[in-house]
């Protein structure tokens, strides 16, 4: 239990002494920071309905989660083999399962503050609105899906491929992919086609989740089966990962 400790600090100090964990959160204060200037500021962002601003910001959180998700967890097994840090962790008591766990947790946590970043953004384009509450709630239970999604899922290529930049790339063509139904409008995706990417994608689903919450106020009986689909890829991931971390090489 004692190994535990340093490993999961080491995972956290990721965050906070890190360059490169100072360098992300830098980033999205400033990507928050120039969207919300940008609603409040520009004449005809302003005028939209204080709901739908919401949703904008909170879609835009979502999408840096799982961008840093891939990233973060593209390094978590990679990253270790190209510092030729990896052997090491794997000479101490801890199973591979274990130190993905450790990792998975250091993802959480840089989600977390990420998450408390951004709730004065919010407050800020939604303070006058309705639905604040329900979206902070919902903003964090679909976010947190997300990041174990596809940081699990970017921990477990990382686990399996040799390189980061090699995971990176297959990462981010995957969160790509998952992001894709999303970005064609939903005017196209109101189509059987469309609606069937909707259901079987867990990033539409919680973008879905978070538009039925902010701007419809449709309660929670609406959102279970969204949700469901996300638990759904959430399990599925996790047990991607428990397997591929089981016997792994340095």
């Amino acid at each position: 239990m004692n190994f535990w400790i340093p490993l999961v600090k080491r995972e956290f100090q990721e965050d906070f002494k890190a360059s490169r964990g100072m360098a992300f959160f830098l980033i999205a204060t400033l990507v928050l920071s120039a969207f919300a200037v940008l609603l409040v500021s520009n004449t005809e962002l302003s005028l939209l309905d204080n709901a739908q601003a919401v949703y904008m910001m909170a879609g835009i959180v979502l999408a840096l989660a799982a961008l840093v998700a891939v990233i973060r967890g593209s390094d978590g097994f990679a990253g270790e083999r190209d510092r030729l840090t990896l052997e090491p962790l794997l000479l101490t008591p801890i199973s591979g399962p274990g130190l993905a766990a450790a990792k998975l947790g250091g993802l959480m946590f840089t989600w977390l503050t990420l998450f408390l970043l951004a709730i004065p953004y919010l407050w800020a384009v939604g303070s006058t609105g309705q639905n604040l509450l329900a979206t902070f709630q919902y903003l964090f239970l679909a976010g947190t899906l997300v990041v174990l999604i596809f940081g699990g899922a970017a921990l477990a290529l990382s686990a399996r491929l040799k390189t980061f930049k090699g995971v990176l790339s297959t990462g981010l063509t995957m969160l790509l992919l998952f992001a894709s139904p999303v970005l064609i409008g939903p005017s196209l995706r109101q189509s059987a086609v469309g609606r069937l990417l909707d259901l079987a994608n867990p990033m539409a689903a919680a973008l879905n989740t978070l538009d039925s919450v902010i701007i419809d106020s449709q309660g929670l009986g609406w959102q279970l089966p969204r949700l469901a689909i996300m638990m759904g890829y959430a399990l599925a991931v996790l047990g991607w990962l428990y397997a591929a971390t089981r016997r792994l090489e340095p």
